[in-house]
């Protein structure tokens, strides 16, 4: 009697039964997945967001830091009395020229105030090898910068030059190399020239700047301007160039910095080359406004104007930048993304698609001009 009691109440779920049983577990995992394809598409708008940000604030304190120290020549109050030993240095349109410390390329144009066509494909840089051309084209639809300064190191004389043609005892060599552009400067005037040979000796160093020989581009002469005492410091030559390009490893929008090969210096020492290195991602237009002081009398900007119209580069003191950024990746949406941008009065209409794009704004200034 129990087994036939057991096979009666034992029959199973019907086809009815087993239809909403899987219709709400296929709801119920619908859910699910919906919940997590959310999540993900927030979380991968987050950190393309955050990687934005991050990249231009990165983007921005390099801006910062370098257009600030344009023209700067040690304790010297603004660019005075240099004199450049180096070949070729005279020419207006070389990256070498010491006196056009801030320059500007107007989508794509030639620097100004040189009129240098340097930094763009097939050119080859002024006082450098033959086969050292830029690789990378600045975008034509973005403007470029270009500051030079020389930068401290920490490296003063040891003892005073016994006279204008010896070479420079130094405290530190640092990392100091063979055809390394310096400058030798103190509160009165600075000398810049190439270094010829740099050796170590018993905790201080020798700096040699002799003329001739297989560097290039080399010293026009030995010969500095004045006899240095100890109060004298050495800085390196600086020049570097920022311009909007697109990466050859990628395929996408990045700013690039174009700068002196100082890898070059330390495998041969024999040339001084400029390379073009791509600094941060992203980066799809750059717009630049130069803030001149027309009165030239408070170091205070009267007027923002872009680089073709800047009537005297002497009098510019602060420099006002739009970056345009865009994240790396598109994100999920279905949402096509057609705005346009305006960067500083300029309108950018980029290509349309996915990605989320900021604009970011700065004005520096720049501190060797200023009171």
């Amino acid at each position: 009697m129990n087994t036939i009691h057991l096979k009666k109440y034992c029959t199973g779920v019907s086809l009815i039964e087993l239809m909403i049983a899987l219709l709400i577990g296929i709801l119920l995992l619908a859910g699910t997945a919906s919940l997590f394809i959310s999540n993900k598409r927030i979380y991968k708008d987050q950190n393309e967001m955050s990687r934005l940000q991050e990249n231009a604030r990165f983007a921005m304190e390099m801006l910062i830091k370098d257009i600030r120290m344009a023209g700067y020549s040690g304790c010297m109050d603004r660019i005075g009395d240099i004199t450049n030993h180096v070949n070729g240095s005279a020419n207006d349109d070389t990256l070498l020229n010491f006196g056009n410390a801030v320059e500007g390329s107007e989508s794509g144009a030639n620097w100004q105030p040189s009129g240098s066509t340097q930094a763009t494909p097939g050119n080859p840089v002024d006082g450098s090898a033959a086969n050292d051309v830029a690789t990378i084209s600045m975008d034509p639809d973005s403007d470029a910068i270009s500051v030079k300064y020389l930068a401290p190191l920490g490296i003063s004389l040891s003892d005073e030059m016994p006279n204008v043609s010896a070479e420079l005892k130094v405290t530190t060599v640092g990392d100091l190399a063979i055809g390394e552009l310096i400058a030798l400067s103190d509160c009165d005037s600075a000398d810049i020239m190439q270094l010829t040979n740099v050796q170590t000796l018993a905790g201080t160093g020798h700096l040699q700047h002799n003329a001739g020989g297989a560097l290039t581009p080399g010293n026009a002469t030995q010969t500095l301007s004045k006899v240095y005492s100890t109060d004298a410091e050495v800085l390196r030559l600086t020049t570097l160039r920022y311009f909007v390009g697109t990466s050859d490893t990628t395929g996408e929008p990045a700013l690039f910095r174009y700068t002196l090969d100082r890898q070059d210096f330390d495998n041969d020492g024999d040339t001084t080359e400029f390379v073009a290195q791509e600094m941060i991602e992203g980066v799809e237009n750059m717009q630049i406004l130069f803030g001149e002081d027309t009165a030239g009398a408070d170091t205070i900007a009267d007027t923002y104007v872009d680089a073709g119209t800047v009537t005297n580069w002497d009098n510019v003191v602060s420099v006002r930048i739009a970056l345009l950024m865009r994240t790396v990746e598109e994100d999920f949406s279905t949402e096509l993304n057609t705005n346009t941008y305006d960067l500083l009065g300029t309108n950018f209409d980029p290509v349309d698609d996915h990605r989320r794009r900021r604009v970011f704004t700065n004005t520096i200034q720049i501190r060797n001009r200023s009171n």
